[in-house]
């Protein structure tokens, strides 16, 4: 609204920067850091497309992370301040990150403070981070899937 705007991907990103002083009396800086989140993850999603679509696999899963942590900093949605004793997410992922070293991505996944993670997890670890997942979440907490060369098939 204070662009005159509906939405915030009809805000030009350049007049967005121009104003974050405003924004963020106006506003708070949460705000102003989800709204940045925004701007940089939409560009992140087009990149993310055209890695895959070029094969390359490793690009696809450093911008994963890139996203991730951005919506961990920005974004703010895998923990609750009401209640910092609990993060889960947060722990799924620093468990995730341990695990996986410089391999895979991880990030926060869905409906954030309800949400789950998502990790991409080379085959020769699945077992040891199924284990390390269940170890902390309990039996069943980690659900394995496969990525397929083409859509999902419904199940009636």
């Amino acid at each position: 609204g204070f662009f005159g705007k509906q939405h915030l991907r009809a805000v030009n990103e350049e007049d967005f920067y121009s104003k974050i002083s405003e924004l963020r009396i106006l506003f708070g800086d949460r705000a102003v850091l989800r709204a940045i989140h925004f701007f940089d993850d939409n560009k992140r999603a087009v990149e993310e497309k055209d890695a895959l679509e070029s094969g390359d696999f490793d690009k696809f899963l450093e911008l994963v992370n890139q996203s991730g942590r951005s919506s961990f900093m920005k974004l703010q949605n895998v923990y609750s301040s009401a209640n910092v004793a609990e993060q889960g997410l947060t722990l799924a992922l620093a468990i995730s990150e341990k695990v996986l070293g410089n391999r895979g991505a991880c990030r926060v996944h869905g409906g954030g403070f309800g949400g789950t993670i998502q990790a991409f997890v080379p085959n020769d670890l699945l077992d040891e981070y199924k284990t390390a997942i269940e170890r902390v979440f309990g039996e069943g907490n980690c659900y394995v899937l496969n990525i397929r060369p083409v859509g999902g098939i419904k199940i009636s």
